[in-house]
């Protein structure tokens, strides 16, 4: 089964947020346009005898679109006490395995980040991956499910977003059937090119 609503269209509803290279420092997307830099929320224990798809389409957090957290923040889930962490992947996908140093399988996580910029830029491309299934939100809209179980493929969806001007939030959920666990997005310009002048910010 596979379910994807993939960001095209719906440029309006949406706000990415990017500085000019002329803003104030802070972590950039790589060079390929990758963004690396994220607060992590994890692992999020999935019910007995729910499928990770099913678990990907229902809120594991109440509200979990209206996400803003920062990091030290903490979340009882299941009678388990979780801690928003800031993460900076060592390279263009952030492995949630890798951060905690340990295999977690039916489970689901999310990383958040915050996109600065200094002036609308419509027809963005958004490039997404993701180990199993995958959810996006940004700014609060829900624009991206994929419910199958795969492997990471880099750039596997693409859609075109519109970033707005001011701080603009992107939550990324993921689920976990078994094994690898990971996630992966960047952001192009409309001809390709890795977008360039953002800035990426870890608190809202």
């Amino acid at each position: 089964m596979k379910t994807v609503s993939v960001l095209a269209g719906i440029a309006a509803a949406l706000g990415l947020s990017i500085t000019s290279a002329t803003a104030a420092e802070g972590p950039r997307p790589d060079a390929d346009g990758y963004i690396r830099d994220w607060l992590m929320l994890a692992p999020i224990a999935i019910r007995d005898g729910e499928s990770c798809a099913d678990a990907l389409l229902k809120d594991s957090i109440p509200k979990e679109s209206a996400l803003r957290p920062r990091a030290g923040d903490k979340v009882t889930l299941g009678g388990k006490e979780l801690t928003w962490r800031t993460v900076t992947a060592t390279t263009n996908y952030v492995d949630f395995n890798e951060t905690l140093k340990s295999i977690n399988d039916h489970v689901a996580g999310y990383v958040v980040t915050y996109v600065e910029c200094d002036a609308d830029i419509p027809d963005v491309v958004m490039a997404v991956a993701s180990n199993d299934q995958g959810r996006i939100y940004f700014n609060g809209v829900d624009i991206y499910a994929d419910t199958e179980a795969r492997p990471l493929m880099l750039d596997a969806d693409k859609g075109k977003v519109s970033l707005k001007k001011g701080t603009n939030v992107i939550v990324f959920k993921i689920t976990n059937e078994q094994n690898s666990w990971q996630g992966a997005m960047r952001l192009l310009d409309k001809s390709g090119a890795p977008l360039k002048g953002i800035r990426i910010k870890l608190q809202p």
